[in-house]
């Protein structure tokens, strides 16, 4: 079956702060000038290149016109890139970098880099503050980041 549009999703983490879009920044919150965020709605659509039992996931923002990137380099850095969705869903490539594997973890998920194997999506434990990619610590210091999302379908 071949999706027509992405699928819209909302994503807090664990600590139920909401994703949303500041600058051109993807921060996880729950307040914003006094004001509560209802969230950024996550556009979704499954990797069909890669192994569809590790659940590869694309994921985007502003109606799926930028998507999320771990970059080309050595190290990964999370950042938007200003790329269609749906044109990375249907195309001929792999597009591994902009490619999470989703991992169920009961209610919530985590979502692992298809480029850099051991590095999550994670918020820190403080509010408005980006979203970014880290490995699982080795020990649980007080500012260890999150690496739990909630992921639910839009109304």
């Amino acid at each position: 079956m071949v999706l027509s549009g992405a699928l819209c999703f909302r994503m807090k983490d664990s600590a139920l702060k909401v994703l949303y879009l500041h600058n051109n920044q993807l921060l996880a919150g729950g307040l914003y000038a006094g004001k509560v965020i209802k969230g950024e709605e996550i556009s979704v659509v499954p990797n069909r290149w890669l192994d569809a039992r590790l659940s590869p996931v694309i994921l985007g923002v502003q109606g799926g016109s930028q998507c999320l990137s771990c970059g080309t380099g050595e190290e990964p850095t999370l950042k938007l890139e200003p790329v269609n969705i749906m044109e990375l869903y249907l195309g001929t490539q792999e597009s591994k970098r902009f490619t999470f594997y989703r991992q169920d973890l009961g209610l919530t998920s985590s979502f692992e880099s298809a480029t850099h194997p051991g590095w999550f999506l994670c918020t820190a434990p403080e509010a408005d503050q980006p979203v970014r990619l880290s490995q699982i610590p080795k020990d649980s210091p007080w500012d260890t980041p999150i690496m739990d999302f909630y992921f639910q379908q839009c109304d």
